[in-house]
C-alpha cells in the first residue's frame, strides 16, 4: 500500500481543484437541461429553476424543426460509417500486422500520416467529385467521405493490437484444419473483439457528430444530419430560439453517451492494452 503523505491543506487544495473542475465542466450541462424545460417567457432570464416544467420547445422541434429526421440521417450516417470502415480497416490492419511484405512500414505510416492532413482543403475537390459521380447528397457519399479519416485511425488501432498476438495462433488453428482464412475468421476475429467494438464506436461517433461533411455534402432535402439542422437553426434568422436549440443540442448528445456507457469495457480493454 502506498503512504500518502498529503497534508491536510494539500488535500483540501486537491478536493477544492476538482470540485472547480467538475463545476466548469457540468455547470454548462446543467443550464442546458434547465433551459430546455424552461417557458419560452423565461429562457432569457437569470434563473436556474423555472417557474413551471414546459415541454413547448420539445413539441417544436418535432413539429417545427422535424428534428427526429436529422436524427435518423445521423444514425443512418453513423452506422454505415462504422460498418465501413471496420470492414475496409479491418483485413488491412491484419495484413500489416502478421504478414511480411516489401515496404510493409513505409506504406502503413503513408496511410496513417494521413490523419494529420487537414482534411478542410479536401472539401471543395470532393464535393466536386461526388457530384460529377452522383454521390452528392447520398448516404454512399457521406459514408465514403467519412472513411477519409475512419480508415487510417481504425487500421492504426486494430493493427497495434494483431501485432500483439502470439504469432503461433494462427499456426495452430491451421495444423487443426483451418485454412488461412478460417484462422482468421475462427480465431483472430473472436479474439479482437473489444478492439471490434471500439472502431466501431468511434466510427460511429465521427459518422454521427460531423459537421464539415455532412454541412458540405448534403441539402436540406438530402440526408442532412443533427449537427448540420443544429447549426442552421441559429444561422440566417433574426432571433435564435434558445430552447428548441438546448433541445436538440440534449437529442444529439444523448445517444453517445448511452453508447459509450455500452461500449466502455471494451475501449477500456482496447486502450490499456495499447500501452503494453
Amino acid at each position: 500500500m502506498t503512504d500518502d503523505r498529503s497534508t491536510p491543506l494539500q488535500k483540501l487544495l486537491t478536493y477544492a481543484s476538482l470540485a472547480v473542475i467538475l463545476a466548469l465542466v457540468l455547470i454548462p450541462y446543467g443550464y442546458v437541461i434547465v433551459t430546455a424545460f424552461k417557458p419560452a417567457a423565461e429562457v432569457y432570464e437569470i434563473s436556474w429553476l423555472p417557474s413551471e416544467i414546459s415541454l413547448d420547445a420539445w413539441r417544436d422541434v418535432f413539429r417545427i424543426n422535424h428534428f427526429h429526421l436529422y436524427l435518423f440521417n445521423s444514425l443512418i450516417a453513423g452506422l454505415g460509417s462504422a460498418v465501413l470502415a471496420v470492414a475496409i480497416a479491418l483485413p488491412g490492419a491484419y495484413i500489416f500486422a502478421r504478414k511480411e511484405f516489401p515496404f510493409r512500414e513505409p506504406f502503413f505510416y503513408m496511410i496513417v500520416g494521413t490523419l494529420i492532413f487537414p482534411f478542410i482543403l479536401l472539401i471543395v475537390p470532393i464535393t466536386i467529385a461526388w457530384i460529377r459521380v452522383g454521390l452528392f447528397d447520398t448516404f454512399l457519399g457521406l459514408w465514403l467521405a467519412f472513411q477519409i479519416f475512419a480508415v487510417p485511425y481504425s487500421m492504426w488501432i486494430l493493427r497495434g493490437y494483431f501485432a500483439r498476438l502470439p504469432r503461433h495462433l494462427e499456426e495452430a488453428a491451421q495444423v487443426y484444419g483451418c485454412t488461412q482464412f478460417q484462422a482468421f475468421w475462427r480465431v483472430m476475429l473472436p479474439m479482437a473483439k473489444p478492439v471490434i467494438v471500439s472502431v466501431l464506436f468511434l466510427a460511429f461517433l465521427q459518422g454521427w457528430s460531423d459537421f464539415l461533411f455532412s454541412n458540405m455534402l448534403t441539402t436540406g432535402d438530402g440526408p442532412r444530419t443533427a449537427s448540420v439542422a443544429i447549426y442552421t437553426s441559429t444561422a440566417g434568422g433574426e432571433r435564435v430560439e434558445w430552447g428548441p436549440l438546448m433541445v436538440m443540442t440534449l437529442l444529439a448528445g444523448i445517444p453517445p453517451v448511452i453508447l459509450y456507457m455500452l461500449a466502455q469495457k471494451h475501449l477500456a480493454k482496447t486502450f490499456a492494452g495499447a500501452g503494453h
